[in-house]
Order: C-alpha cells, then sequence, then structure tokens
C-alpha cells in the first residue's frame, strides 16, 4: 500500500491503495482499481527521485518523486504504515539508471494556449457536462463543442 499524490496549482489528489492492474502502452498508462485510478502519460515522466526524509517529527519518510523536463512534479508516491519497507532497497536499486550525480537538463515549458470558449455555448457545455460519467471523455466533449479544456 502506498499514497499516491499529483498535486498542481488548482487541486491536489491523493490515494492510498496499491498500484495493481498496471497496464502500460505507447502513449498511456493506467492503474485502475478501487483505490487507485490513474491515467498517466509516461512520455512526460523525465526525472524521477528516491526521497528518503527523516521528518521533525522522527521517523523516515520514503516517496519515488517525478518530474517532467521543465522540472515541475508531475506524481509522488509515498509508502505508508501499511507499505512493505523491507523491498524499498530493492524497488531504488531496480529503478536506478546510471549515472547519476549529473546536473538535470531542464527544458522550458512551451506556453499554453490560450483559452478557446464561446459564452453563447454555457448551457450546452454545462448540459453535455451534466452527461458525463467518466473525465476522461471532457477533451472530446470540448473538441465537439469547438473549445479547448481552458476555454471550458
Amino acid at each position: 500500500e502506498v499514497m499516491a499524490l499529483t498535486r498542481n496549482d488548482s487541486c491536489v489528489i491523493e490515494k492510498t491503495g496499491v498500484y495493481e492492474d498496471y497496464r502500460g502502452g505507447p502513449h498511456a498508462a493506467l492503474v485502475v482499481n478501487d483505490d487507485i485510478d490513474l491515467r498517466m502519460f509516461p512520455r512526460h515522466w523525465t526525472f524521477a527521485f528516491a526521497v528518503e526524509k527523516s521528518p521533525s517529527d522522527g521517523g523516515l519518510r520514503r516517496s519515488v518523486q517525478v518530474f517532467d523536463a521543465a522540472g515541475d512534479a508531475v506524481h509522488k508516491i509515498f509508502l505508508t504504515i501499511a507499505s512493505v519497507t523491507e523491498e524499498w532497497p530493492n524497488l531504488v536499486q531496480d529503478l536506478r539508471l546510471e549515472p547519476q550525480g549529473s546536473p538535470l537538463a531542464l527544458i522550458a515549458r512551451e506556453p499554453t494556449g490560450a483559452a478557446k470558449g464561446d459564452v453563447a455555448k454555457a448551457d450546452q457545455l454545462r448540459a453535455e457536462w451534466d452527461k458525463i460519467t467518466d473525465t476522461h471523455q471532457f477533451l472530446q466533449m470540448v473538441r465537439e463543442l469547438k473549445m479547448n479544456r481552458l476555454g471550458a
């Protein structure tokens, strides 16, 4: 069991569970079960670090932290009290890449495109939103309305 953390300026999503039923693919990877439901895009996962930190209240906090090419955090996986901590050294060794210690070469992020919306379609957007049964239907919905996610 681990705690999966995804965070950005708009939200923090924490889920505790097991990364079971992993399915990889050329475009996306999935972990879908009752506790953790992730759609991941590994091509954006450029850097990863095994982190061990001693918090001021004692103990040892272990995590795997993933960053994109610009150095922004993409996803973090924290061990919990229920994690099999004896497997931590094996996980770190199995995932470790050589060489270590080189400075990170960050790549500047491309600017986000402007919001593309249509106020006249606001009621239609809300009606279509109410029909969504899976968050992954959102992008197709806004495309059909000739909007983008920021405009919607």
